[in-house]
């Protein structure tokens, strides 16, 4: 007997996935880019420093990898399985989707630590945190395009 199934909360189309990593990589890149960049007067003598640039390009490459190797492929996962769940309530379905991207983001640091730093994975908590704000990005602009397509479809 199948049981009713309830309309999935957290479904949207792959290209609108692929439009938010592609703000989310440039996102990150944007701020790294920002942080590290040194002014004139804030450097040192004889001392070179990369460009604006260059630390955003190697910054983007970095974030395009992760984004499109660990963290995109694993949330199509977590999304489905969260569709497939039966919530009720906004309250309720947000707490899950919070702690699944929350999940979602410590695996796929452990993975890139694991990846990147080899034997030295659980000595630092950098990439943890680095990849686990990645993911929180990624599902802040799934939910701001979730939204304007609610308020389009309000308005037709």
């Amino acid at each position: 007997m199948n049981k009713p199934r309830t309309e999935p909360h957290w479904f949207l189309p792959f290209s609108i996935k692929i439009f938010a990593a592609l703000l989310t990589v440039i996102t990150i890149s944007l701020y790294v880019g920002i942080s590290r960049f040194l002014s004139l007067a804030e450097r040192a003598e004889d001392t070179y420093y990369y460009p604006f640039w260059y630390i955003w390009i190697i910054s983007l490459l970095i974030n395009a990898a992760t984004m499109l190797f660990l963290v995109l492929p694993l949330s199509l996962f977590v999304d489905g399985v969260l569709a497939s769940m039966r919530i009720k309530g906004t309250g309720t379905r947000l707490i899950y989707v919070i702690v699944a991207y929350f999940l979602l983001g410590t695996g796929c640091g452990l993975l890139f630590a694991i990846f990147v730093l080899r034997m030295d994975a659980f000595r630092h908590a950098g990439p943890y945190l680095y990849v686990l704000i990645v993911t929180f990005v990624y599902l802040f602009w799934q939910c701001i395009f979730e939204w304007t397509g609610k308020l389009r479809k309000r308005r037709a």
